[in-house]
């Protein structure tokens, strides 16, 4: 009964709550606004976000996928709901970033390669990759569903400063939610994480590009989650802020090299 006891404690903390797990004040989205949005199935229960960036890759954040064999997880795509109708499709092969930390910022990419070639269609299409770092403050969207791990640890490794555990904190979304967001300064990502001055050491650096925007953001297992600018990837979310703390994503120009030489199958 000891470690049952000691894990209500941590959750009673006046000052620790699990924050909503999906995207916070975002309006609904029609995916064929966001067709290369992908929702992340870990058997068989939705748990990432990610983005379709070729016929026969997507790309997700590593925290969602490592240690787990291709043929657990699966992907869904073609739809605005987030656990039902579009097309589910297999995954025959897990890349994840052979720089990745589960305790850094940076890195936090995994590629997944579809058994079959993705027939595109109006709710199924492959986005672009950007040719530029946006600048500080430019505006920038994002998408999820905010599915949940169903590991509780998850959950506990996801405690945001809250006022308090609220129902909304176990509900998930039935459609795809969106919301706009500012690109955030390095420095000042750093310092709202209060990892100044080692954060370099944790990862927040050119490979990374943080968000922030008063009430909004994406949160927990919004995580893979695609930043889009100008119909363009800039970014795959690996760390959410709850729209407490900056929301840093993985940055998609700084993986160039990682990207082209791990998608020429």
């Amino acid at each position: 009964m000891l470690a049952p006891l000691i894990l209500l404690q941590i959750v009673a903390l006046p000052w620790l709550a699990l924050g909503d797990q999906r995207i916070i004040n975002g309006n609904t989205v029609n995916i064929k606004d966001a067709p290369w949005y992908a929702s992340i199935i870990v058997n068989s229960k939705l748990k990432c976000g990610g983005a379709i960036i070729s016929k026969n890759y997507i790309l997700t954040a590593a925290k969602c996928v490592d240690g787990y064999s291709a043929r657990s997880i699966q992907v869904r795509l073609g739809t605005s709901s987030c656990g039902t109708s579009g097309s589910i499709a297999g995954i025959c092969k897990v890349k994840v970033h052979s720089q990745y930390s589960s305790w850094r910022f940076d890195n936090n990419l995994a590629l997944l390669k579809t058994c079959e070639l993705l027939n595109t269609t109006d709710e199924i299409k492959p986005i672009e990759r950007a040719d530029k770092v946006p600048d500080d403050n430019s505006r920038a969207n994002v998408t999820g569903c905010g599915g949940r791990s169903g590991n509780f640890l998850d959950l506990i490794l996801d405690l945001r400063i809250s006022s308090g555990i609220e129902e909304k904190c176990f509900q998930l979304p039935v459609q795809l939610h969106g919301t706009q967001v500012r690109i955030l300064s390095q420095k000042q990502c750093a310092a709202d994480w209060k990892v100044i001055p080692f954060y370099l050491l944790k990862g927040i650096s050119d490979l990374t590009i943080c968000t922030k925007s008063p009430g909004k953001g994406a949160c927990s297992t919004d995580r893979g989650s695609p930043l889009v600018i100008d119909n363009k990837l800039v970014g795959i979310l690996s760390r959410a802020g709850c729209s407490i703390k900056p929301d840093v994503y993985a940055n998609i120009l700084g993986h160039t090299n990682w990207l082209d030489s791990n998608t020429k199958d």
